[in-house]
């Protein structure tokens, strides 16, 4: 059984809505606060990075926005160590998917082309500036899950896919982590 496109944005949306919906409640309720994330997070020891990463990376292949385990690494690990966790993460989240989806690709396959003109544009430069085609493409779309799996279906090498989304990526984690201790 196949829904429809607009089935599935219903369903997405419910399922957005749900989740939103019970974590105010378990935020209004008290169940989850500041203290027991910390008390929950401290029990966890080293290992809680190590999780925090692994939530990250498997939030990237259904979607989650890379972003905001960027911030909640920050809110949760402090500076020094959210920022490690962010990028690492980041890192791991951009690249897991492209390294799977490049397995799974079929030989001979065609690369997919954005319909977007801007994008498409981007696309293009993968052939004759790859490094600087993926740097501004993570400048403009960070932890983008989708992105990861386009590039994957285009001749780009791996190392210049890496290379570039490290460099595109430092700084905007950098920026969140500052940003963040502004609100703290």
């Amino acid at each position: 059984m196949k829904l429809s496109r607009t089935a599935r944005r219903v369903l997405l949306g419910l399922f957005a809505a749900a989740f939103v919906g019970g974590a105010v409640y378990l935020w209004r309720t008290g169940a989850v606060t500041p203290t027991t994330v910390a008390a929950w997070l401290e029990s966890l020891g080293p290992a809680a990075p190590v999780l925090f990463i692994a939530a990250f990376v498997a939030g990237s292949f259904v979607g989650l926005p890379g972003m905001a385990f960027v911030i909640g690494g920050r809110l949760a690990f402090g500076p020094y160590v959210g920022f490690v966790v962010g990028f690492g993460g980041g890192m791991l989240a951009v690249t897991v998917p492209f390294v799977i989806a490049r397995r799974m690709r079929r030989a001979g396959s065609d690369p997919w082309r954005p319909k977007q003109r801007h994008l498409r544009r981007m696309f293009d430069m993968l052939e004759t500036h790859p490094f600087r085609a993926v740097l501004a493409l993570r400048l403009v779309l960070w932890f983008n899950p989708p992105l990861s799996y386009a590039l994957a279906f285009t001749t780009l090498p791996l190392r210049t896919y890496v290379a570039a989304c490290a460099l595109a990526l430092a700084p905007v984690v950098l920026i969140a982590m500052i940003a963040t201790s502004w609100f703290l």
